[in-house]
């Protein structure tokens, strides 16, 4: 590695760093997403629009964000295989502070008609892009930091920390706000949405200040030693690697697709069955929290079994229990909504643990940030952005007679992942250079 002797205090600082700052991006990210399906609808429509076109219209600016994400990989993953991973890192966070920030002081429609909409919708491909070069730097830098560590997979697991916690911060927030009178200024259609959103803005340039601090990447530096840099990272690497780039995509089609549908279409169903939004959205909290632990589990697995192994049991146990999840939803008790989510959680978040790991080891250095982030995102506009789209469209209004399209999409997406998984090749053990 260079020459360097990497301590595992080094490694844990990283891990911290990029977990912090993973967090943020993705409270950001799920933030709007809930906004999307709860507040928006509402706000920033005219009230001769029926729920129904409304929330599709106002899902379907969540989805832009999804496909901005492979832009943000290109754009970020070209600064970061180029100039180091901490300058695309901090570069990718300030633009999601932005986007963030503008939402938060958006008017309603009575003010200023679709322009807050059109405006929303900026934002949220600024977020996008930002999403979308965050995930690939920072599973790059901290799995260069653990190159030589046996336990590889664990610490990139960090990295995926943020999610659970950025959805538990996001939900909390949310419901937190909820709580409030409707006449009250801290009511969530009030100023506590926004009060949400300009939180997100102001933990941006935290997360900014933190990354400041850290060190470049061991490995990339040795790169820049031997003059191995590539001129046009983010290109050569689609060139050469582009069958892996769309199976690794596809391996983990599935995790996206399920944990939108998981954590936010399922608030919108519930509250269609008459259950609160409050508790759903409770359901929701608590079973990030425990997708907490689970992801830490999944990651030593990974290092113990392989990385394949521990995702193809992950979705295997998703493809047997799509179906039986949205019958529990159907239970309209918030002990067995509860289970239902911590089992989808097992499936969805413990697959997650694995992939920066699996997802680093399939690329070398010049080339590792823009490959693990195009793998990554290649999925987002056709799993995570477009699932609970397909999903709304097919239950509509009618939750308890179509409640099988909900249920359908989910087992679709794990076949899908599972194959790809089949033909992919095992790389635990492999050495990163």
């Amino acid at each position: 590695m260079g020459g360097k002797e990497i301590s595992t205090t080094q490694v844990i600082k990283v891990a911290v760093g990029t977990s912090l700052g993973t967090t943020i991006e993705w409270y950001d990210f799920f933030l709007y997403g809930y906004a999307a399906s709860l507040i928006f609808p509402k706000l920033f429509f005219p009230p001769f629009y029926s729920p129904i076109t409304a929330l599709l219209i106002s899902l379907s600016t969540y989805a832009v964000g999804f496909v901005a994400r492979p832009i943000g990989a290109m754009i970020f993953g070209h600064l970061g295989d180029k100039l180091g991973r901490r300058t695309g890192l901090l570069w990718d966070l300030i633009l999601m502070g932005i986007g963030t920030g503008i939402i938060g002081f958006l008017p309603g429609y009575a003010v200023l008609g679709f322009g807050s909409l059109a405006i929303a919708t900026i934002s949220r491909i600024l977020q996008g892009i930002g999403v979308g070069g965050e995930w690939g730097g920072a599973t790059t830098w901290l799995t260069e930091y653990a190159a030589r560590s046996k336990w590889r997979a664990f610490w990139g697991s960090w990295v995926q920390q943020g999610v659970p916690i950025g959805l538990l911060w996001a939900s909390a927030m949310l419901g937190l706000f909820s709580a409030f009178p409707s006449n009250s200024p801290l009511g969530l259609f009030n100023y506590g949405w926004r009060l949400a959103f300009w939180i997100g803005a102001i933990a941006a340039i935290i997360g900014i200040i933190i990354r400041l601090a850290l060190l470049e990447s061991p490995l990339f530096e040795s790169i820049i030693e031997r003059g191995e840099v590539s001129k046009i990272p983010s290109i050569e690497v689609w060139r050469k690697y582009w069958s892996r780039i769309l199976l690794l995509a596809a391996s983990w089609a599935a995790q996206n697709a399920g944990f939108y549908l998981y954590s936010v279409y399922s608030v919108t169903f519930l509250a269609g069955l008459g259950f609160s939004k409050s508790l759903a959205l409770l359901s929701v909290t608590l079973s990030a929290l425990i997708g907490i632990f689970i992801t830490i589990i999944f990651g030593i697995l990974a290092d113990k079994i392989g990385r394949r192994l521990a995702m193809i049991s992950a979705f295997a146990f998703g493809l047997i229990f799509s179906f039986p999840y949205v019958l529990l939803l159907f239970s309209r008790t918030f002990s067995m909504i509860l289970l239902a989510q911590v089992l989808m959680v097992l499936a969805v978040l413990g697959s997650y643990a694995v992939i920066p790991a699996f997802f680093a080891e399939n690329f070398p250095t010049k080339y590792r940030y823009s490959g693990t982030g195009l793998s990554y995102h290649m999925a987002a506009p056709f799993a995570g952005g477009l699932a609970p789209i397909i999903v709304a469209d097919l239950v509509g209004e009618n939750y308890t007679g179509n409640w099988w399209a909900f249920a359908m999409i989910f087992a679709i997406y794990f076949a899908i992942s599972l194959v790809a998984l089949i033909v992919l090749r095992e790389t635990k053990g492999k050495e990163m250079e």
